[in-house]
């Protein structure tokens, strides 16, 4: 598995003592040979899919920036394509796919014995696979000049602190800052690491014991408490996602390397378009580009368009995980999108944003509403299959089934629950802060390393003194490890 907490504190800190020791192409060679070993701690055989997605894309870059005919360029686009996309769908898809078809078959009379193989799911393996693609496909547009140099490519696709759950970066933007030889470490990094670790552990790690609690057997569960436990898992997964995103950016620039913005107050989204510019940046921009733009974006009709968006956020979907509520979950944010494009839902939206006197409390209340629809998004994605998706959205969609009363009546709460409780409180008064100045952690880090030296450590301090004195001996992992 990956390193543990301390065990990563205790590798950073060697890395970080050598990495600040030495300069140009020794740094280089240490900062990969760290990530190699990083990501080799969980298993080192799936070392070489790195090596061979690495040396694969590379070969392409290079192969492409040989030839100017469109033939071979756009066979060897393909080549990197197909690669990737088939390294991906076999160790992720495999005995999915072959699952749904012998049971596709078991409908129609067909008894068909299944070929399952034991299949591990290499962790990471999402994110690494889009950002070399996304080189050899900007290569292949001309966006960018292949780089001559196979360590700071390698460096690239293995950069350890983003290279198990992003964010998804453009070889644009992190090539170049790799194959510099001076990197000078910023401030914030610690900042935003502190920041990081306070949400995943103590707000994260808390909200995950009451949504595993409320998800545990939903049809036994009051539908109240459905929403209760859904509203925790909203914000377990924003700040687990986002707190590995803060400390990922905050690791890097204690290296001198700056990585993009993942997340930003995604919960003061007013619409599906708004949300999806908040909510993992990296991975909807990349289907935007790659994707959803390709398919046609905007351009023809309106019913083209909303087949767009719903293949685009289909396949967002599945990029999650093998199973069928994330299919479910990417339909019904496609929808959510397709329904926010309707001419009479633009024309509401824009006599909201244009009203006097009431703008304010309207926008409120659109936050408000989205976010309802968001939650009911995260049932879906919380759900372990169909048959739950069904029983969570006809328990919390039925308001004269809640039982509140009686829900209340039974409710005694123990100690654990009340300290959760407090935490589910703290954590809405987070998300209401988030509302009333919707920033990102990168700009409330900028603005924290604005104060006087000495107050800015004491809080970077006493944040990761009550993450660790409060986090409990077997943590759960990060969320997005298993994408």
């Amino acid at each position: 598995m990956i390193f543990t907490a301390p065990q990563f504190v205790l590798f950073f800190l060697l890395f970080y003592s050598l990495y600040s020791a030495l300069e140009g192409r020794p740094r280089k060679i240490l900062l990969l040979v760290a990530s190699y070993l990083f990501y080799g701690s969980w298993n080192a055989k799936f070392l070489l899919l790195i090596v061979g997605s690495t040396v694969l894309d590379f070969s392409v870059g290079r192969g492409l920036a040989r030839t100017d005919d469109p033939k071979r360029r756009k066979r060897l686009l393909m080549f990197s394509i197909v690669g990737n996309l088939g390294v991906l769908a076999f160790f992720k898809y495999f005995n999915f796919f072959v699952g749904s078809a012998v049971d596709s078959l078991g409908a129609f009379g067909f008894q068909v014995s299944p070929v399952v193989l034991n299949v591990v799911l290499p962790v990471g393996i999402s994110f690494y696979t889009f950002q070399t693609m996304s080189y050899s496909i900007d290569v292949y547009r001309r966006k960018i000049k292949p780089t001559q140099s196979l360590l700071d490519f390698s460096l690239y696709v293995a950069f350890f602190p983003q290279l198990v759950a992003g964010p998804i970066e453009r070889p644009a933007h992190l090539l170049p800052q790799l194959a510099q030889n001076i990197l000078r470490p910023m401030r914030s990094g610690w900042t935003l690491i502190a920041i990081g670790v306070f949400k995943k552990a103590i707000i994260a790690d808390s909200m995950a014991v009451l949504a595993n609690l409320t998800y545990a057997d939903p049809t036994q569960t009051y539908p109240v408490a459905l929403w209760i436990g859904t509203y925790a898992f909203a914000i377990q997964i924003y700040c687990d996602f986002s707190g590995y995103s803060d400390i990922a950016v905050g690791l890097s620039r204690l290296m001198g390397i700056d990585l993009v913005q993942n997340f930003r107050s995604p919960y003061a989204a007013i619409n599906p378009s708004d949300f999806w510019q908040r909510w993992h940046i990296s991975l909807s921009s990349w289907l935007r580009d790659y994707l959803y733009i390709p398919l046609g974006g905007n351009r023809g009709s309106w019913l083209f368009v909303q087949r767009n968006l719903i293949l685009t956020m289909l396949l967002g979907g599945l990029w999650h995980g093998a199973r069928w509520n994330f299919v479910l979950w990417g339909a019904y944010h496609g929808a959510l999108l397709a329904l926010f494009r309707l001419p009479w839902v633009m024309r509401v939206e824009a006599w909201m944003d244009s009203v006097k006197g009431w703008r304010f409390p309207l926008l409120v209340l659109r936050r408000f509403f989205f976010f309802q629809l968001v939650c009911l998004s995260w049932a879906l994605f919380r759900a372990q299959t169909l048959e739950q998706c069904g029983v969570l959205f006809a328990k919390m969609l039925n308001p004269s089934a809640w039982k509140v009363t009686e829900w209340f009546a039974e409710m005694q709460l123990s100690g654990e629950e009340s300290y959760l409780i407090l935490m589910m409180t703290i954590a809405a008064a987070i998300v209401l802060i988030q509302n009333i100045r919707p920033k990102g952690t990168h700009e409330i880090a900028a603005w924290i390393d604005r104060w006087p030296r000495g107050l800015a450590w004491i809080f970077v301090a006493t944040l990761l003194t009550v993450a660790v004195a409060l986090t409990p001996e077997k943590p759960p992992p990060f969320i997005y490890f298993q994408f």
